[in-house]
């Protein structure tokens, strides 16, 4: 047996290929997939470099998932190692000598050896002095080719069958014997080297394991993408040609010009007209005939306007002489009393039955103001309304005259353009009224269609400030309950709530068992001079909020200023931290910001349907009542009685609503509840001016007027504590 393994052992590396029992070391061929790609080996053999960063663009910074008791997505808790915050997770191909997975790969044989280092493999095995003879010795020619093959066929045929079996039963075993005794046998080789002996190189073969790798032709790449360089382009045109060119430049030439372009843009507008409207508006085109109709009835209409006004001022010359020169003589005797002198009454005959809900002089005419009739009485209401603008120069009839659908509650004349006109209607709407366009035109704007107006009566309105776009603006207050700014859109409004007045009142059940808040009624409005963006509101159960454009959500202040109806509210002119109220509970109050108490209260006997501050005056204020009278005060002359008390119409029939100062001339304007507006003229005790000192000569009216208030406060204010004041004076004693 030994001859035979040393023969077999023997056996050189090109023999391999021709043994059936070596048959697993030939190499194996690798199965393609049909859709593989085919990658060069040049763009395999390419080193790609991969570049690491901190910032991953797969990351998604929030992960979120769906609640299903919430109904809604939600962010998922993201993992917490401590105080450390993994920034890179890497998953990597090791595994460690202890898990199960590795015990696993160990149990099958998959990384005892490596794939280099199996498969045949050289070894040393040291001969004898006999097989060294043997290897001298001539080698026999070798027989005829035919000879050799006859042979061969021979000694194939007489190898026994049994070794054939052996050999196939057992070939494992042997493999494994071979390679054992080539490890002995150049185990056994290194000492004998040593003598001087001589060494062979055999083959010796270890089992070949399978190898963990990708049996395609997988590669793993990146790729990085080229940054466009940078061009710069550039082209040169021709210049435009130019031309010198002088003229005299006129006014008349510069309106000319402007003129025939404004006419050739409006040609251009009109030819971009589709057919079908540029035929509508020729139907409906004046010819230059109705045209000149229209102008020269327009100049008619003024010529007889002005002869109008000639005659009333003959029919009224003597109220015009008493207006113009007459001053009441008995001021000279009665020091700190004056009185009011009737002048002029307007009446618009529609509106006899109608009550002046309420009256304002033109800021910028000092001879018109503005009415609006309504009525006050609910039990009876009147179902239409009427804007009416009066002159004192015709007392006869009103300069400009609209009927409304519902009755006028209130108006404000905008200062900036003093022919706009706001009104506030009974049934919640508001208009726009312009006073230079016709009749047949009506109001220019009106609330009806809008989504968030009013559901009450508009009991006060006030123009605004002008928008950040230079939209006109004004604000309104109902007894809804809201306090509403109506921006003027081209041709439409647009409502905005500012605030929403809340009572102290719990919520209370409403028909299908929810509760519902109680709104507040507002009454009257009133702006800050000077701080836009702040408003005084009155309210039907006597409260004053002061109310913050900024803040919608809560009050500034709140004081509980009277125990009926708030009617008005009113800024002094000279200090705009004093303000007057009036109110059903027959008082007039005077208020100071900051204070929850009044400076000044005064009883009139009778519900007080407004008050106004002089603006000449700082001191000096005027309140109507509902028994027809009118009182006016004067706080550096008698801080607790008027200096007039005088009646203008008759208690038993009429009522005074409303009443407002001239800001030129010394007259003040008195509306009632049978439609008619009283002029009366104040007596020289009433407008009685400051004089300066003898040390300050060229100290300003106003200014005069703001030291006489500071001077009559400081009286009625309390002192300031002071820390101290008592114990040194107990010292010095």
């Amino acid at each position: 047996m030994a001859p035979k393994k040393q023969k077999e052992s023997s056996k050189s590396r090109s023999n391999l290929a021709d043994d059936e029992a070596l048959e697993w070391l030939k190499p194996r061929t690798l199965l393609k997939p049909d859709e593989q790609e085919d990658v060069p080996d040049a763009e395999l053999d390419e080193e790609v470099g991969r570049f690491l960063t901190t910032i991953n663009p797969q990351w998604v910074a929030d992960e979120v998932a769906y609640h299903y008791g919430q109904g809604k997505f939600v962010k998922k808790p993201k993992p917490s190692f401590g105080k450390a915050y993994p920034l890179y997770i890497y998953q990597g191909t090791a595994i460690r000598k202890d898990s199960e997975e590795a015990k696993a790969q160990i149990a099958a044989g998959y990384g005892m050896v490596g794939f280099d280092d199996a498969g045949p493999k050289k070894a040393k095995v040291k001969k004898s002095a006999a097989e060294e003879e043997e290897e001298e010795e001539p080698e026999p020619e070798p027989p005829p080719p035919e000879e050799t093959k006859h042979e061969e066929e021979v000694q194939e045929e007489e190898k026994p069958t049994e070794t054939v079996e052996e050999q196939e039963a057992h070939p494992i075993e042997e493999e494994n014997e071979e390679a054992a005794e080539a490890e002995d046998v150049t185990e056994e080789a290194t000492p004998e080297e040593k003598a001087g002996g001589h060494e062979e190189e055999v083959i010796a073969i270890k089992p070949r394991v399978k190898k963990l790798a990708n049996q395609f032709n997988f590669c793993e790449r990146a790729a990085l993408t080229y940054n466009l360089p940078r061009r710069s382009v550039e082209t040169q045109t021709i210049p435009p040609p130019r031309a010198t060119y002088g003229a005299t430049v006129l006014q008349c030439i510069i309106f000319d010009f402007y003129q025939e372009d404004y006419a050739r843009k409006q040609r251009e507008k009109e030819e971009e007209k589709p057919k079908r409207l540029r035929k509508k508006e020729r139907k409906h085109a004046k010819s230059a005939q109705q045209i000149h109709d229209e102008q020269l009835a327009q100049r008619i209409r003024e010529a007889w306007t002005i002869l109008e006004r000639l005659v009333n001022q003959n029919i009224y010359d003597d109220i015009a002489q008493d207006y113009r020169y007459w001053d009441d003589p008995s001021d000279e005797f009665r020091e700190g009393m004056g009185s009011l002198l009737p002048l002029w009454k307007f009446q618009f005959e529609p509106m006899r039955s109608h009550a002046v809900c309420d009256v304002q002089w033109n800021p910028h005419y000092q001879d018109l103001f503005a009415v609006a009739y309504g009525s006050l009485d609910f039990t009876q209401q009147q179902k239409q309304g009427c804007l009416c603008l009066y002159s004192i120069k015709n007392p006869a009839y009103p300069e400009y005259a609209v009927i409304t659908e519902s009755p006028v509650i209130c108006l404000d004349v905008f200062k900036e353009t003093p022919y706009l006109i706001c009104v506030g209607l009974y049934d919640g709407n508001v208009c726009v009224y312009n006073a230079q366009l016709t009749l047949e035109s009506s109001y220019q704007y009106k609330s009806d269609s809008v989504r968030d107006k009013h559901s009450n009566i508009v009991w006060e309105i006030r123009w605004g400030p002008r928008l950040i776009d230079g939209e006109a603006s004004f604000f309104s207050i109902s007894g809804d309950g809201r306090v509403v700014q109506w921006a003027i859109m081209p041709g439409e409004l647009q409502a905005t709530t500012i605030i929403t007045l809340r009572t102290d009142l719990p919520p209370l059940p409403g028909p299908d068992g929810t509760l519902l808040t109680v709104n507040s009624c507002g009454s009257c409005i009133c702006f800050h001079p000077e701080k836009a963006d702040i408003f005084l509101v009155g309210t039907e159960d006597g409260m004053i909020y002061t109310c913050s454009l900024k803040y919608n959500r809560n009050y500034v202040r709140s004081v509980q200023g009277h125990h009926m109806p708030v009617y008005r509210i009113h800024y002094n002119y000279y200090n705009n931290s004093i303000y007057a109220s009036c109110s059903g509970d027959w008082r007039v109050k005077i208020w100071e910001d900051g204070r929850d108490e009044p400076l000044f209260m005064f009883e009139l006997g009778s519900p007080v349907g407004d008050v106004k501050w002089a603006p000449y005056s700082s001191t000096v204020f005027a309140a109507c009542t509902a028994d027809g009278k009118v009182y006016v005060y004067d706080l550096n002359v008698n801080k607790y009685r008027p200096i007039c008390v005088q009646a203008v119409v008759s208690k038993k029939t009429k009522k005074l609503t409303r009443i407002d100062f001239n800001p030129i001339l010394p007259i003040v304007v008195c509306g009632d509840t049978k439609g008619t507006c009283h002029v009366v003229k104040l007596s020289p005790n009433l407008r009685v001016m400051c004089k300066p000192p003898k040390k300050a000569q060229g100290i300003d009216q106003r200014t005069l007027q703001i030291m006489k208030l500071d001077k009559l406060l400081t009286l009625v204010r309390d002192p300031p504590f002071q820390t101290g004041v008592v114990d040194e004076k107990f010292d010095d004693d």
